[in-house]
């Protein structure tokens, strides 16, 4: 094909075959063209993540924003043509003749497209002209792409995981809704514009904060990290960004010199320390625009603007993990397995809790594992086994429960370090006297006045399955040792709280708060280990969003119940690595590589 693309190109007497362009499947030269877009164009397989629809066949379509009124190269564009798109697929889509597979433009929203040219797609980078080019106006443009994704062939669209831009990933699977996803990255969709263009975008570069949300301090520096994309086709060596937090007066500037150069249209995500503003909040703005490249004035682009949650209240995160399981579920074990892998190689707190409800229940069931079952959206959606962390959507995920992903710990892994790294909205400790049990703590402040919820258990682990059988342990596919391994763990005892699903929480003006309840004794199952559990959470059953706990805690007793309070740290070394691939021996706060996935220190 190249060579036949040489050939014809030598033919019409174009002397940069480079710029040819793919153009309705045939090897037709067009003017010369150059690429403008947020994403890079060099990135590693593992910086890439794909979306599809994934269980049956139809359409997928995907789109970024050009927006002249928050771009400033765009702006500078006014009156010129878009030629066409710049897009990448995973796999190819001969779909043309039957109208599946092209490039589409929308102008003033998704769905109102006004171009739609019909190409057959290669695996890899595709440039594709539009039947007519596309003029750019005040009105904001979507560019994307649309294939018919069959069963069985990988998800078509792809995106830079590293980093999602503000309206870089629009969505419509199914030809049902659009839908802009805010953290499964950027596409890798770019706008083709004539090479003289290039001028404008011609040393300028993009820059954004990439660990949000996170839990920073007004007015002070915090540890993140920095997605550099760089517009140009020079190499950037050094950048300065001005930084400017929501109620700041001015913004503050930051000189970066990179350990490696960014490539042209590359981008590169670097750890360093940024300023937060003044202003406090769960969703507040915080802008980066880059200022200087490689010493020299920046042309102006588009800023990056992100969201941070600001407050004194800097709390520590341990996540909640609870798991949906059954005596008869043939599958649980295994996930158990690998989630308790995945416990054993992960570095820092933890609470888990089993709920033995869903599926079917159990000697073990208690009132709580029924009540949660509102997280499935009904009976017949009710499944084993399955996971949630921290009640939360999870980045990248669409709903609050999930199910078995591939047998290793390394998908549980993934979604501890997501857990982790949400922002903490409350302190809770729980500790036991011997006739009481005290939960006490604080909740940000912002939080005061809203209806938050307690709840708190008695928990038993190291139950044998001798004495209490468990389905699927002698399954063909199950690991070789499952059986020597496997306990009943996180079994709810007791909940000390009136409801079982926790009691509506009651707090000072500033936050605070402290709740006693009578110690009990329990006969148990004969597990090994006892814990007391507490969580600060809200509950909504009709909206999934709104049940995110805030933070959580344990005590460890002994199998008694009683006796001295151990401590509730799960610590296990673990090598750190920051994001330019150093060993790091002593981290500070922020953004690092730990058994190959990103890892937030705070």
């Amino acid at each position: 094909m190249k060579r036949l693309l040489f050939t014809i190109a030598l033919l019409l007497g174009v002397a940069n075959f480079e710029h040819c362009t793919l153009h309705f499947g045939l090897g037709i030269c067009a003017q010369a063209q150059v690429p403008y877009g947020y994403c890079p164009e060099g990135a590693k397989t593992e910086e890439l993540s794909a979306m599809g629809i994934g269980n049956k066949s139809g359409f997928v379509q995907g789109m970024v924003l050009f927006d002249p009124q928050t771009d400033a190269v765009l702006a500078r564009m006014k009156g010129e043509k878009i030629l066409g798109v710049r897009c990448y697929l995973r796999a190819d889509y001969k779909q043309a003749k039957q109208k599946r597979s092209a490039i589409q433009a929308s102008t003033g929203t998704p769905a109102n497209l006004v171009r739609t040219t019909y190409t057959d797609f290669t695996e890899g980078w595709n440039d594709v002209l539009f039947d007519e080019p596309l003029t750019i106006g005040d009105e904001p443009i979507y560019l994307g792409v649309q294939v018919y994704e069959t069963v069985g062939t990988p998800y078509p669209l792809v995106t830079f995981a590293e980093a999602t831009v503000s309206q870089s990933c629009i969505v419509n699977l199914a030809r049902s809704q659009w839908e802009e996803y805010t953290d499964r990255g950027t596409l890798l969709v770019s706008a083709l514009v004539d090479e003289s263009l290039s001028a404008e975008f011609q040393h300028a570069a993009y820059a954004q904060n990439t660990t949000h949300p996170q839990t920073v301090a007004p007015d002070a520096d915090f540890e993140g990290g920095l997605y550099i994309h760089n517009f140009s086709q020079e190499p950037i060596t050094s950048l300065e960004i001005a930084m400017l937090g929501e109620g700041a007066k001015e913004p503050t500037l930051k000189t970066l010199q990179l350990p490696e150069p960014i490539p042209a249209l590359g981008s590169k995500v670097v750890s360093t320390r940024l300023r937060a503003g003044l202003t406090e909040g769960t969703n507040v703005t915080w802008t980066a625009t880059v200022t200087r490249i490689n010493g020299e004035a920046a042309q102006t682009a588009r800023p990056g603007t992100t969201r941070l949650y600001v407050t004194y209240d800097d709390f520590q995160r341990t996540p909640l993990i609870e798991e949906f399981t059954s005596q008869r579920c043939i599958n649980c074990p295994q996930m158990a397995y690998f989630l308790d892998k995945a416990l054993e190689e992960y570095g820092d707190n933890y609470v888990y809790v089993s709920h033995h409800s869903g599926f079917a229940e159990d000697v073990f069931t208690t009132q709580p594992d029924r009540e949660v079952l509102y997280f499935f959206g009904g009976y017949a959606n009710e499944y084993n086994p399955a996971i949630m962390y921290n009640r939360a959507i999870l980045e990248g995920e669409s709903q609050v429960i999930q199910g078995v992903r591939d047998m290793s710990p390394t998908p549980y892994l993934e979604a501890l370090a997501k857990a982790y790294g949400m922002p903490a909205m409350a302190e809770v400790n729980v500790e036991e006297d011997g006739s009481q049990v005290r939960v006490y703590g604080r909740v940000a402040r912002d939080l005061v006045g809203q209806q938050l919820y307690l709840s708190c258990y008695l928990v038993e682990d190291g139950i044998s399955v001798d004495k209490y059988y468990q389905k699927g342990m002698d399954d063909a596919d199950a690991p070789a040792d499952l059986a020597d391994v496997f306990r009943h763990n996180g079994i709810i005892l007791h909940y000390f709280t009136q409801e079982a699903l926790g009691d509506l929480l009651t707090v000072d003006e500033g936050g605070r708060y402290s709740i006693y309840y009578p110690s009990v004794t329990k006969e148990g199952f004969g597990g090994t280990r006892r814990r007391l559990v507490a969580f600060v959470h809200k509950v909504d059953k009709e909206n999934m969003k709104e049940n995110q706990v805030l933070n959580a805690t344990q005590t460890l007793l002994d199998a008694d119940g009683i006796g001295e309070v151990q401590s509730s740290k799960f610590k296990v070394q673990s090598k750190l690595y920051d994001l330019s691939g150093r060993r790091v021996t002593e981290p500070a706060r922020g953004l690092y590589i730990r058994d190959g996935k990103k890892f937030l220190k705070k």
